[in-house]
Order: C-alpha cells, then structure tokens, then sequence
C-alpha cells in the first residue's frame, strides 16, 4: 500500500494519476461534505475506471478514528478480491499518515506499507508552514475536538513521508530553499520535484521506503543531534540544550519571542515548578504547546532541556538567547522555592 497525504487535492490529482496502473486499486477519501452533512465521502477505482463509491458517517467525536475504523472493512473487501496487488489510500486533507499507518501495522497485516508520499505546493508551503491558522477556520477540522492548526498538520505530513512531492515548483522563486526546507523537516524523506502539469518526474509509490520503527522515532518527541542537518539558502536547524530549568512564567512570555521566525520545533523540557515531569515541548508556525511525557525518574536521562527549532531566516544566536533568559539563574537555583513559583501552563498540563 501507498499513502497519500496533502492538503490541496487538486495538487494531489495528477500524483494519484501517476500511481495507478494495472496492478494498482485507488481509495480516495475526501471530506468535502464533512462540514455540511458530517460525511467522508469515498470512491474506488483502478487503470480502466470508477468501481464503487460510497460515505461514512462521522461524530462529533473523532473523524479520524471513524475514518480508520471505517476504512477496514472496504479494504478488506478490496484484499479478498484478489485482484491487485497495491492499493493506494489517499487520505482525506487534513488527516496525517501516521495513525493511518500505524493501524494498518497493528490490525492488517496482509497488507504492507510500502510508501507514504505527501504532496505539497511550493508556492504555499513556508505560508502553511508559518502561520496560526486553525484547520477549523478553514472547514478542514475532522471534527469538533480537532484543533490542529494548519501548520502543525503540514509539518507532520512532511515529518512522516517517504516522498515529498513538490507541486507548483516552476511557480516557485527559490525551489533549492524548499528543496532544502523538506529535508531539514525530515532528513528521511525524498524530494521529487512535479511538472507543470502536477506529474511527479520520478516514481513516487511501490519504492520500499517505508519502515515503520524510523518513521515512528522520526515523529516521536524527543530531541537530538541526529536532526540537525547543514544550514544553507536561509533554512537553518538549531540544537538548544540546557541542564538548567525552565522558570514557568519567563517561558509563558517569550513564547512568541520563541516562535518567530521558525516553522517548526520539538523537544523534551524541564519546568522549575514541575521538577519531577518530562514535558514534551511542540511549535508549528505561531502555535505551541505543551505536554506530558512521564516522569524523568523513568528514564535515563537526568532532567534537562532539549529543543531542536527549523526556520527560514532564523537567527540562531537570538533564539538561543531567548531561551537561555527563560532559565533559571544561578542566584534561582540557590533560593527559590521552585514548587512556589506561579503556573501559566497549569490549565494544559
């Protein structure tokens, strides 16, 4: 199987096209009458045409889990026909390939993974990748609960796949810079520059690529030296490590200090007021958020702060400088009382 993710699909359109042939079977999921009628809407078709289509319904709960749920049995229907030997799922827009994937790990073995390919538009990607924007005020949520905003979903897309196709690339003026971006995103991945007419000029499914344990570590939490890689063309990925911690209500102000100017951060911190907590630290364009991890008692670690940050145009020297002032001093660490301090993230975590 290939999984196909993208937010645009008349981007996605031409990628599919390229990837059916006559061993291939199409399932594509949109969600076009989600906000309206609260349906995912559903059609299947291979090299010589339309074979069946159909609707889920979907909850106020969680469109993603009733997308996954419902997906199985059609694939199943699908595998037992025997007619095929790869499926292509291309996923509704906002959904990410992760949960995806990691069901059809756990529950469908007779099928294998072998490809996620995510397309994205060379033209918008530093905008989606950039701004605060919430999937909800686009009518993209899956969804009530769903609060991802659209640069947190772009990110994930591209940390996940195997291929990123990269759409509209002769509109755009520095495709090198997001050629280069990608990568920074997500070392693993390989870049496959489309046409003019949205064709990908290299295979971009039935590849082999997918592993599941790099894919998973890959969009895990943790932070490390393993995801920086070369700065050139304005994208740069900065290392912040601190065995100091963080004073809660410093953090709380310099957040959008923190997030200017980059697109993307990860890491694992330690909050002064909550000794004892690995906090996941998480920024997609001018969102961030955090939460728990466990306890660093479970670990072998001993606390500390680790943060790897991507931007375009960021000045690594500043943005270091923004969090060491967020630390604790060393007057702190030998006066305060740390369990007293005020807690701004107390209704999150």
């Amino acid at each position: 199987m290939t999984l196909l993710t993208g937010l645009s699909t008349t981007l996605r359109e031409p990628v599919l096209d390229a990837m059916v042939d006559a061993t291939t079977v199409a399932v594509v999921v949109d969600q076009d009458e989600l906000p309206g009628r609260g349906v995912l809407t559903w059609r299947v078709f291979d090299a010589s045409g339309p074979i069946d289509a159909g609707e889920f319904s979907v909850g106020d709960d969680c469109g993603a889990c009733q997308l996954i749920e419902s997906l199985l049995p059609l694939l199943e229907t699908l595998i037992a026909r025997e007619h095929w030997q790869h499926v292509v799922l291309a996923a509704p827009p906002a959904m990410e390939a992760r949960p995806l994937a990691s069901t059809l790990v756990a529950t469908m073995p007779e099928i294998e993974v072998d490809t996620v390919t995510c397309v994205v538009d060379a033209v918008l990607l530093v905008e989606q990748l950039s701004g605060d924007e919430l999937l909800d005020e686009r009518g993209l949520a899956l969804g009530p609960p769903d609060r991802r905003n659209v640069a947190e979903l772009t990110a994930r897309q591209i940390e996940y796949a195997d291929v990123c196709v990269l759409a509209n690339a002769h509109r755009s003026m520095a495709p090198e810079r997001l050629h280069n971006l990608l990568l920074h995103l997500n070392p693993r991945t390989t870049v496959v520059a489309a046409d003019a007419g949205g064709v990908p000029g290299a295979p971009v499914a039935k590849l082999g690529l997918f592993d599941y344990a790099a894919a998973e570590a890959w969009a895990g939490d943790l932070a490390a030296e393993d995801r920086l890689q070369p700065s050139g063309d304005g994208v740069t990925t900065v290392l912040w490590r601190s065995t100091r911690p963080l004073h809660p209500a410093r953090l709380n102000d310099a957040l959008e200090d923190i997030v200017d100017g980059v697109v993307r951060s990860r890491g694992v911190v330690w909050l002064a007021n909550r000794p004892t907590q690995r906090l996941r630290w998480e920024s997609a364009g001018f969102s961030a958020s955090l939460g728990t991890l466990g306890e660093w008692a479970d670990t072998e670690h001993l606390a500390e702060c680790t943060v790897v940050a991507t931007g375009v145009g960021l000045d690594p020297a500043r943005l270091q400088a923004v969090l060491d002032a967020c630390l604790l001093t060393e007057s702190e660490l030998a006066t305060l009382d740390w369990q007293s301090l005020d807690d701004p993230f107390a209704g999150v975590l």
